[in-house]
């Protein structure tokens, strides 16, 4: 599996944390005392390792990610941010320093990702249009949909996307889209409250808002199901088992998939 960071195989976006209302009862572990600073996360599946170092600046943000693939630098991500500490532009660079695309990030007044592009520069000025996404808000801000875009000739299409509600006093229901607009699968999920967010850094830690970009809290189950039925998605579903240094950061991750397939992912800190 290509991953990038944590978990960016699937199409569901959770960028904001539920109501009140929706939120578990039990109460949570105090935050850690002092600050740590992801520095290297390694992840180990059937596909091989893969190994992201991360260089930060005198604000603690994120410059600069470097991806390893059997022990070769295969891509570098450059970031920007605004003076209001948001990421605004991330560069994606291939070993050589060249620029593969860039993309551009767009926020609403509240401060919540509204959407981002996907661009390259072909030459004399000329941008081409690669990718898209866009995500909407209820008047609580919670987030309730988000939609993929490709390019054909340059003109926006729809490249599938989600939907999701929140029924009183249940799991938010989430609705997972192909690019024809038709259901591919429900979805529920649990998080940890004790621990937020899963790697302490003040960044996006994918472009597309998944899971863990930025959710509030870190994922312990996923459950896809077959629309309007219960058979479970094996592929999609997984549970996440983590152990944690004594700051209260994840060192470690088992992502255990319903058809099998296990995912290990071992993180390294900086701390304060």
């Amino acid at each position: 599996m290509k991953t990038r960071l944590l978990l960016p195989f699937l199409g569901l976006a959770l960028l904001s944390a539920c109501g009140e209302e929706e939120l578990p009862t039990a109460k949570p572990t105090p935050e850690p005392q002092n600050l740590c600073y992801l520095q290297e996360q390694v992840v180990r599946s059937d596909d091989g390792v893969a190994v992201t170092k991360y260089t930060y600046n005198e604000l603690n943000q994120i410059i600069k990610t470097e991806r390893y693939e059997a022990d070769e630098l295969v891509t570098t991500r450059t970031y920007e941010y605004n003076t209001a500490g948001k990421l605004v532009k991330e560069h994606h660079l291939q070993p050589s320093g060249e620029e593969m695309d860039f993309t551009s990030f767009s926020y609403r007044p509240d401060g919540r990702l509204s959407k981002y592009e996907v661009q390259r520069v072909l030459g004399l000025g000329v941008v081409h249009h690669l990718a898209a996404f866009k995500a909407s808000y209820d008047q609580q801000g919670r987030l309730t949909s988000g939609t993929d875009y490709y390019y054909l000739d340059n003109k926006q299409q729809q490249n599938g996307g989600f939907s999701q509600s929140y029924p009183l006093k249940k799991p938010v229901n989430v609705i997972v889209k192909g690019r024809d607009g038709k259901a591919l699968y429900n979805a529920t999920f649990q998080q940890d409250s004790s621990r937020s967010p899963l790697s302490a850094t003040p960044a996006f830690l994918h472009k597309r808002p998944a899971i863990g970009h930025p959710n509030l809290n870190n994922f312990s189950s996923f459950t896809a199901t077959v629309p309007n039925d219960t058979v479970q998605v094996k592929a999609q579903s997984y549970t996440t088992k983590y152990v944690n240094n004594s700051q209260g950061y994840p060192t470690e991750a088992t992502i255990s998939f319903g058809d099998k397939k296990v995912v290990r992912v071992e993180y390294s800190y900086s701390c304060d």
